[in-house]
């Protein structure tokens, strides 16, 4: 009886071994995508407005664009020669320049035209 329970215990003990490794895994593999990858459009940065739209700002053939996507529509926000700086606030020209577009965007969003 008691080898048993041993056998048991040691078979619950490697399934969560298992699993467990398993788990780990699937994080790690998450966002590595197998095949193709693009030589031309790098996508830099993401943020989400709502559950199906949301705001995307990515790299193609050494420009860079801000872009709104939505359920229904993509519409190109802007396009910058040089990459946006990562600042604090909304003191540089660039800062103040997104957030106009952003709210253009999310006007247009709101009210349905395109």
């Amino acid at each position: 009886m008691a080898n048993y329970f041993w056998q048991f215990a040691w078979s619950f003990f490697l399934l969560i071994i298992i699993l467990g490794g398993l788990f780990f895994l699937a994080r790690y593999f998450k966002n590595f995508r197998f095949g193709f990858k693009s030589r031309y459009l790098e996508v830099l940065d993401r943020m989400a407005l709502t559950p199906k739209s949301g705001l995307i700002l990515f790299k193609a053939n050494g420009k860079y664009y801000l872009a709104g996507y939505g359920e229904q529509m993509i519409s190109l926000i802007d396009r910058f020669e040089t990459p946006p700086a990562e600042l604090a606030g909304f003191s540089s020209e660039l800062d103040l320049k997104l957030n106009q577009k952003f709210n253009e965007f999310v006007g247009k969003v709101k009210s349905g035209s395109k």
